[in-house]
């Protein structure tokens, strides 16, 4: 029993050592943790000369809407990576993306990516407003939408046809909308909503159809 004596305290002392060595381990990756968190500080506290101001969605920013100064708010960014700072809006980008219409969703909380309203996603269409003679009641903007229009046959007949798909919703009003429109169109989109007018129908973004039939006569 005494020459066993000095094993069992030899593993006592391994084992008490082993968990000093975990302990300082996981202290070790907490502090990398913070040290990464701080990466990005949102808030005051951090070395001002190592930082920039970005724009931060203060609540959801919703394609195809108006960005409303309510919607922006700043965050304290630490990066020495050029590449990081290009695909974000500054605080200083502010007064160039305020009443721009957003082409990408923004969750509130999250950084506003610079291609918020990238100019070639907006390259050719036109806000065209028109009043409409029906649309879906849960129709919202940044909805796409297929318009249906009415038209005169050669024998005098009217029929239903699908003018134009996958268009934009900008804004809703009192029996009209904002849509974009390529601008080579507009003009006729507006001869069709003073002669006979829109109808909307609810569509998923991208799913265009070919060959639709007109329909309805009278």
């Amino acid at each position: 029993m005494a020459a066993a004596e000095p094993r069992r305290l030899r593993v006592v002392a391994g084992t008490s050592e082993r968990r000093w060595r975990l302990a300082a381990l996981l202290g070790l990756a907490a502090m990398l943790a913070l040290a990464a968190y701080a990466l990005v500080v949102l808030g005051p506290g951090a070395d001002a000369n190592q930082m920039v101001s970005v724009l931060r969605a203060a609540k959801s920013i919703h394609a195809g809407t108006s960005i409303t100064p309510d919607e922006l708010t700043t965050a304290r960014l630490r990066t020495q990576d050029p590449s990081v700072l290009a695909t974000l809006l500054q605080d200083s980008d502010r007064s160039r993306v305020l009443g721009q219409v957003a082409a990408v969703d923004v969750n509130a909380g999250d950084l506003i990516p610079a291609d918020v309203v990238a100019s070639q996603f907006t390259a050719g269409l036109w806000d065209v407003a028109v009043p409409v003679r029906r649309m879906p009641a849960t129709l919202a903007p940044g909805d796409h939408v297929a318009l249906l229009v009415t038209t005169t046959l050669a024998n005098g007949s009217q029929v239903d046809l699908v003018y134009m798909q996958d268009v934009q919703v900008l804004g809703i009003g009192q029996g009209s909308v904002d849509l974009w429109v390529p601008a080579k169109l507009a003009p006729q989109v507006e001869w069709f909503a003073d002669h006979g007018g829109i109808a909307l129908i609810k569509m998923q973004p991208g799913g265009v159809q070919d060959k639709i039939p007109a329909g309805g006569a009278s």
